[in-house]
């Protein structure tokens, strides 16, 4: 067998390398901070290795229209998104941002097919999301084993609101008895279905009065029997010398065991324990006859909580 001579071919490779130069592509970004305030930023430099100015501002460019695309697909899901990629400087290796300087004579053609393929890819991703999330959607609908009977016992005590804002068919079930502002005292549970699914089961609890706890729990007394609810904000209010405070969160499974009673309880006080000061309040027959029926709603409709 010949035997082949490997200190030529990794000189070769080391060579070559060696011809690559080498630049930093630094993207330049519009940051928006918690207080809404936007400030012009620039990201950590990423080596890019190219043989010449021309392949490093492809490359650079390339890296640019990626950031604009995921930027452009965030605000597509969430809304919104904090940080916007507004240009890029590409440094040479004596410091000089070539960004602006570089030209060659396909330049233009070169930045179109970049753009082309970009988009190419990103819009071949959103339709493999949407398919999967339509395949999800799909099978969460099948595995649904919805009451029919009982929600249209059931629906006439709620008011139904559609979200005008969501593509997903997004409905709110709220109890009609449930106070439709915040400056009133009430204890209640709602929830959303999104595409016919029922989801976002969630807890509310406001307390109007003349005079501040700020509160930092609740204590319920249910049919002799003490729960304890510790909200992870609540929202404060004030006018005409009436004050509220409220909280609106979405129940999670170590809750189960308080709501189910209080949607069953024969008797229920409610103590709101503020920094100094608490007061107690009876949960209303309403009120326990609200979280009882939309818990059973819920259900109904093919919720699992």
């Amino acid at each position: 067998m010949k035997k082949i001579n490997l200190i030529p071919v990794l000189l070769l490779a080391l060579l070559l390398s060696s011809c690559n130069k080498k630049y930093s592509y630094i993207e330049v970004i519009l940051d928006e901070d918690v207080f809404g305030e936007v400030s012009i930023k620039e990201k950590d430099a990423v080596i890019i290795s190219a043989k010449n100015d021309t392949l490093a501002y492809l490359e650079a460019y390339q890296k640019f229209i990626i950031s604009e695309q995921v930027n452009e697909s965030l605000k597509e899901r969430i809304g919104k998104t904090f940080t916007t990629p507004i240009e890029f400087k590409l440094l040479n290796d004596k410091g000089e941002n070539i960004a602006n300087t570089t030209f060659f004579s396909t330049k233009h053609e070169k930045e179109e097919e970049i753009k082309e393929r970009i988009a190419i890819i990103t819009n071949r991703s959103k339709e493999d999301a949407e398919i999967k999330e339509k395949e999800r959607i799909e099978k969460l609908k099948a595995e649904l084993i919805v009451d029919t009977a009982k929600v249209k016992e059931m629906e006439k005590y709620f008011t139904l609101v559609e979200d005008e804002f969501s593509n997903n068919n997004e409905i709110w079930y709220r109890p009609k008895s449930a106070p439709q502002y915040t400056n009133r005292n009430g204890i209640f549970c709602y929830f959303q279905t999104e595409k016919g699914i029922p989801k976002n089961l969630r807890f509310r609890v406001q307390y109007y009065a003349d005079d501040w706890l700020f509160i930092r729990k609740v204590q319920f007394s249910i049919d002799g029997n003490a729960f304890e609810y510790i909200p992870s904000n609540v929202d404060t209010d004030h006018s005409g010398g009436k004050i509220w405070e409220w909280f609106d969160e979405k129940l999670t499974p170590s809750d189960k065991e308080m709501i189910y009673a209080l949607a069953n309880a024969e008797n229920a006080k409610v103590k709101f324990i503020g920094s100094k000061y608490h007061n107690i309040k009876h949960v209303s027959n309403q009120q326990i006859l609200d979280i009882k029926r939309t818990l059973e709603l819920y259900e109904a409709l093919g919720g699992k909580y």
